[in-house]
């Protein structure tokens, strides 16, 4: 059945825009500071509650609004930044589309309080659902002051894929800190519930703005980026290879001082750490892109966080090869974590081992068990076992196709790569992930004792982490259930926790780095996800920092030790995040490598 072609009411078009630039609580707090930014302002201060679904305030003192004008600051494409469409090429302002408080008020009730400098009154306007009920003069300070309350109330279905308080406040302080990043001269504070979450005095230089914003912890770990090339020059900080992320969160990429996701750059910056970061690591870095404005196309998305570069090529040789120089003179270190036995497998040999397992005539009692004679001789052992069968399927088998992971019958031949173990036998070659097997049996030790009281083991020197403003409020939501796991934090001013135990099954952990990964990952996942999934979350990441690491080498003993673990653990197949702790190649698989079948 057809339709005839009608147009759209406004009420529709302006809801369909407002879903292009309203996602969020955050999507209205960056375009409300960023209003503020275009208006000349130095003082911006952010008020939330409920993380900004119950309310937002954002209150400024720039150069205000004409009283003659207020009337069109809700009108879709009303503008003061462009006149004509050559104007667009050349934008040096944030917000030139015009679409912005429109769509913000199509969706929420919205007012506003504004007065110029030279004024002797000021105006007030009241907008709802589209339209404006109240236009009035007001005795307010020069400046502007925006509230918006009620939002989503007249589209209900969108208020389900908010997600909880503390990710949706998380988020928009993150609008906060990046603006901040790139306004070193403006002051930005930040109050959620009454309490004051960021505070960023205005700065002599971007240095000492990013130390404000992403604390002392990055400084005292980034190199400083200084480069150009033609007309586009290239600034900022990255990490040292040494001090990583567990996600690509903490990158934040600035053209002409606009915060901007681009594949590109972040392409070119991953490129020059490869081969100096340990796999499935991230960078921190802050960069500073300056180019021409008719060099760059920022109108390619409402949100204005995708761009496009006239020269794209330029732009990646730059960041990729200014980087690379930074790096070059950094040493990319490498810790090997060895596993830990408990004192009764801390033997000179495994013979204790031996005698419990079936599988103890694999291992021997020679303390040569890596010779090249024995090596050959189970190779050549396992070969003429296997001469005679042909019926074995011609593929590849991963831990996903099998219910458990055993070694009944498997002859230990050694570590491959510093991080995969090699074991032959009857059903030809089997290869182990050291890391991933170590993470499954911590994580199933961490959830069994996870149903009792948990050993916490305090530390004699409490550890001092220093967080975002954005991170310290997922995390505070978090504390009840990190202190349930032995975690024990507590925060530490605005910008800091302090770790003060540490679970006790977990030795050896890097105290800064799994706090700053754990926080990462808080705000990751499902809208509402429930305690158990929060708790399973952390836990995998407990595990994952406290499981032995490539390269590192393990002795006969600690092979056989995390054999046994294994074993005895339940879902040993594959690891926390899903990956197969073992690949299997069957003897007539090898064989028709080799071309003998």
């Amino acid at each position: 059945m057809s339709r005839r072609i009608a147009v759209l009411s406004e009420e529709v078009a302006n809801q369909i825009a407002a879903g292009e630039v309203v996602e969020r609580p955050a999507s209205i707090v960056k375009e409300l500071v960023e209003n503020a930014v275009d208006a000349g302002a130095d003082d911006i201060r952010v008020e939330l509650e409920i993380g900004g679904c119950r309310s937002i305030r954002v209150v400024d003192n720039g150069s205000g609004i004409e009283q003659e004008d207020v009337a069109l600051v809700f009108e879709r494409h009303a503008t003061s930044k462009i006149v004509r469409i050559d104007d667009i090429h050349d934008a040096g302002s944030f917000g030139f589309r015009g679409e912005a408080m429109a769509s913000i008020a199509s969706v929420a009730r919205v007012e506003l309080l504004t007065r110029r400098p030279d004024d002797l009154a000021g105006t007030k306007a009241t907008a709802q659902a589209g339209s404006i009920s109240e236009i009035s003069p007001a005795g307010v300070p020069s400046g502007t002051q925006i509230t918006v309350t009620e939002l989503f109330a007249n589209v209900p279905a969108r208020r389900k894929f908010l997600k909880t308080e503390a990710t949706e406040q998380s988020a928009c302080l993150d609008a906060v800190m990046r603006l901040a990043l790139s306004h070193p001269e403006i002051r930005f504070s930040v109050r959620a519930d009454g309490r004051n979450m960021f505070a960023a005095p205005a700065a002599a230089s971007v240095a000492d703005r990013v130390a404000m914003v992403l604390g002392r912890d990055f400084t005292d770990h980034c190199l400083t980026i200084a480069q150009r090339k033609e007309n586009v020059e290239l600034g900022g900080m990255v990490s040292t290879p040494t001090w990583t992320k567990s996600n690509s969160k903490s990158v934040y990429l600035f053209v002409n001082s606009r915060f901007i996701r681009d594949n590109s750059m972040m392409h070119a910056l991953l490129a020059a750490y490869r081969q100096v970061m340990e796999p499935r690591r991230f960078p921190a870095a802050v960069l500073f892109l300056r180019l021409p404005g008719e060099e760059v196309d920022i109108n390619v998305h409402p949100a204005k966080m995708e761009v496009r570069f006239k020269n794209s090529r330029i732009i990646y040789d730059l960041v990729s090869g200014a980087v690379s120089r930074a790096l070059a003179g950094a040493q990319a270190s490498r810790d090997a974590v060895a596993y830990r036995l408990a004192p009764r497998e801390m033997a000179a040999d495994s013979s204790e081992f031996q005698k419990s397992r079936p599988y103890q005539a694999s291992w021997g009692r020679q303390r040569d068990v890596f010779s090249r004679a024995n090596l050959q001789r189970a190779l050549d052992e396992d070969l003429f076992a296997r001469a005679g069968e042909t019926d074995v399927p011609a593929r590849v088998e991963d831990a996903s196709c099998e219910e458990r992971i055993t070694f009944d019958h498997r002859t230990y031949l050694g570590q491959f790569a510093g991080a995969y173990l090699v074991f032959g036998g009857p059903g030809g070659l089997m290869l182990l992930d050291q890391h991933a097997a170590h993470e499954r049996i911590l994580l199933e030790r961490l959830k069994a004792t996870g149903k009792g009281p948990v050993a916490s083991q305090p530390l004699l020197m409490p550890e001092v982490v220093t967080l975002t403003p954005a991170q310290i409020s997922l995390l505070t939501e978090a504390l009840p259930l990190l202190a349930g796991i032995g975690l024990e934090l507590e925060v530490f001013g605005r910008d800091a926790v302090v770790v003060k135990a540490m679970p006790a099954a977990l030795p050896n952990v890097d105290a800064r780095l799994l706090v700053s990964d754990l926080v990462d990952g808080l705000g990751e996942g499902q809208a509402a996800p429930s305690l158990a999934e929060k708790k399973e979350k952390i836990l995998a990441s407990l595990a994952c920092h406290a499981a032995i690491k490539a390269h590192a080498e393990l002795s006969p003993a600690e092979v056989a030790a995390l054999c046994r673990d294994l074993e005895e653990t339940p879902f040993n197949a594959t690891c926390p995040h899903g990956r197969p702790i073992r690949v299997r190649f069957t003897l007539y698989e090898i064989e028709r490598m080799f071309k003998r079948k």
